[in-house]
């Protein structure tokens, strides 16, 4: 992996469970890690041929190697949020991990 590729900085977070002030249970987003990455849209060819499969993945984000990321995560990227569709251990090396996922509009 090429570490001059990693220049944006992402945050993972997880959902849980809170009480609010009324002792309501709500979901909340919590922070789990911020690392470095890469965020690519898919091209319009890999668009097409994703389109078959899993027609919701708008972009790529790789990033080093983390353990206990999970599809029931997202991404936040500056303002904008992405949902965690697939977690694709590269070459199954424990060194790179691609993120498939859908922008949240």
């Amino acid at each position: 992996m090429d570490p001059g590729l990693l220049r944006h900085r992402i945050t993972i977070q997880q959902k849980t469970r809170v009480q609010n002030e009324y002792g309501e249970e709500i979901a909340d987003w919590v922070d789990v890690a911020s690392v470095w990455a890469s965020v690519n849209p898919i091209s319009g060819r890999e668009f097409f041929a994703a389109e078959a499969v899993n027609s919701e993945v708008t972009h790529k984000i790789n990033m080093r190697y983390r353990s206990g990321i999970t599809p029931d995560m997202r991404v936040k990227f500056k303002e904008r949020y992405f949902q965690i569709i697939a977690v694709m251990n590269l070459q199954e090396k424990n060194a790179e991990l691609q993120l498939l996922c859908k922008e949240l509009v």
